[in-house]
């Protein structure tokens, strides 16, 4: 059975705003063909200037900056928390490598259509990332973040700025979107759960970092999975039936099989010993019965992918989705039967690696598991090694 991937922008989206609602939030990403004469100042503040707009010089803050949450050059500098050091606290918004028009344009033409093989998927995207990012601030900024980690990956001499441009975004949408996670409604649902996608994406787009290994870290809990779960988080709190599934006919249209790829060699075989591992040493466990289940799914995710069900390749995902809260946390613990399934599980994520957020990811959480993992239990990563053309040390 084909299992809807946690990262699809088609699980929940509200009824999209009409034209007339966008106006009033858009003015400043997209360039207006005709304006009124107006006389022109000097005074305008940073911001108002790089996006080529009047403003109306109110201080301590512009009403432009004001209704997008950004900060105005009038007012005293922000306070902003970051957990980024370097060069990001010596620009401001309007002295970033990249105006936001034009990471608008990049995300737009460009950035939307790499998260998924179909270009139909990519519409969706497109579309309904954008619907919501210019009615929510802190979608729109990690929209931008993730737009500009894209052109450091494609413009490596340029990298150090765009970097720096993605966490100014990312720092800004953190501030805003916390408190709408404290307050999850009905009326904020699409935002949220738009945003801790994103989130999600912006994490792989960074690329490996560390000691983090995705769903474990080697010193710390893992900052990717606790956003991961705010994804079944935001599902589960709000009644399903509230949510209305936006352009259903390029939904629609994407729902085809991924092209064929090579099956790995043995692999039922390898998970009919995992699972046979698995049910002996947790046999007399509290963990046993859902230690097996995650096997069991494991197994049906290798079958969707490798018997042409998925449709997307971020579906594999949906094991982790499906684990539950007792077996991720004994996951980031780095109990050696979970970290065992979870080196099977890398195998499925190996075929995202042809997207450039996932570059490196692969071998990066093979590596921490094979170093996490206490000797003795090594031989069972054997196996998925050799699948994802890993050496170990």
């Amino acid at each position: 059975m084909q299992q809807e991937s946690p990262l699809s922008l088609n699980h929940s989206n509200t009824a999209s705003p009409s034209t007339n609602e966008l106006e009033g939030h858009n003015d400043g990403l997209a360039t207006k063909i005709t304006r009124r004469s107006h006389r022109k100042s000097r005074a305008g503040c940073q911001n108002c200037k790089t996006r080529r707009i009047k403003c109306d010089e109110t201080k301590p803050e512009c009403g432009n900056c004001k209704r997008r949450q950004v900060h105005c050059d009038f007012s005293k500098p922000a306070n902003i928390p970051s957990s980024h050091t370097g060069p990001i606290s010596s620009f401001s918004s309007g002295e970033l490598p990249i105006s936001e028009i034009e990471l608008t344009y990049y995300y737009t033409t460009s950035t939307c259509f790499t998260v998924s093989p179909w270009s139909t998927s990519g519409i969706s995207w497109q579309n309904q990332m954008a619907e919501i990012g210019f009615e929510n601030p802190c979608v729109l900024h990690l929209m931008f973040a993730f737009t500009a980690l894209h052109l450091a990956h494609c413009r490596p001499s340029r990298r150090e700025l765009y970097v720096t441009t993605a966490d100014h975004h990312y720092e800004r949408a953190l501030i805003l979107v916390t408190p709408e996670i404290a307050n999850l409604s009905s009326s904020n649902c699409d935002a949220v759960l738009a945003a801790v996608q994103m989130i999600c994406f912006i994490s792989w787009g960074r690329g490996p970092q560390p000691g983090e290994y995705l769903a474990f870290g080697k010193d710390k809990r893992s900052d990717w999975l606790m956003m991961f779960r705010g994804i079944r988080t935001t599902l589960s709190s709000v009644e399903r039936h509230r949510f209305v599934k936006t352009h259903a006919p390029a939904a629609q249209s994407k729902n085809r099989p991924l092209p064929a790829q090579e099956v790995p060699v043995g692999y039922k075989e390898q998970l009919d010993e995992l699972r046979q591992h698995v049910d002996l040493v947790t046999e007399d466990t509290p963990q046993h019965e859902e230690d097996v289940k995650a096997v069991d799914v494991l197994r049906e995710m290798y079958d969707n992918r490798y018997q042409g069900v998925d449709t997307e390749y971020h579906v594999v995902f949906g094991w982790l989705y499906r684990m539950t809260d007792g077996f991720l946390e004994r996951l980031q613990q780095r109990d050696p039967t979970t970290m065992i399934m979870y080196a099977h599980f890398v195998v499925l994520v190996c075929a995202l690696e042809q997207f450039w957020y996932m570059k490196g990811w692969t071998h990066h959480v093979m590596y921490g598991i094979w170093e996490l993992l206490p000797q003795e239990h090594r031989a069972w990563l054997d196996w998925p090694a050799k699948r994802v053309g890993w050496i170990k040390p």
